[in-house]
């Protein structure tokens, strides 16, 4: 599958949400692990959300360069505007996790579907292209 303006934000979202997911289990076996030194979970967690701001602003401007370029695609515009919102409040309310991270799993599996679904509309005939629209 070729990379595309249209794909990237998608792959961003994926690292993004691996990222944020080993930070969150190694600030969890630091808190719960002497080996580490994380006395205030909190305070550490905080620590780390606020770092993610640049990750955030990279986010929202690939997201917004697809979705200008996605103006056909009505489920890639969705899945953009999630993925917007989703950096927005990663941005403006960093302690509040679950929220965004719920709109960028919806935005990633937004993107993969219109992916693939125009993967096959490549794929197959100019007769059957014809009658799927």
């Amino acid at each position: 599958m070729k990379i595309s303006l249209l794909k990237l934000p998608g792959l961003y979202d994926t690292l993004f949400m691996l990222f944020l997911l080993l930070s969150c289990a190694v600030l969890g076996i630091g808190h719960i692990l002497p080996l580490f030194h994380v006395d205030n979970f909190m305070a550490a967690r905080t620590a780390l959300l606020s770092h993610l701001a640049i990750f955030t602003w990279i986010g929202i401007g690939l997201h917004l360069i697809s979705y200008l370029r996605a103006f056909q695609i009505p489920a890639m515009l969705l899945a953009n505007i999630a993925g917007i919102g989703a950096f927005l409040i990663f941005w403006l309310l960093p302690s509040v996790a679950l929220v965004p991270s719920l709109l960028l799993i919806g935005a990633i599996l937004l993107t993969q579907k219109t992916a693939k679904h125009k993967t096959r509309l490549h794929q197959a005939s100019p007769q059957e292209q014809n009658s799927s629209y």
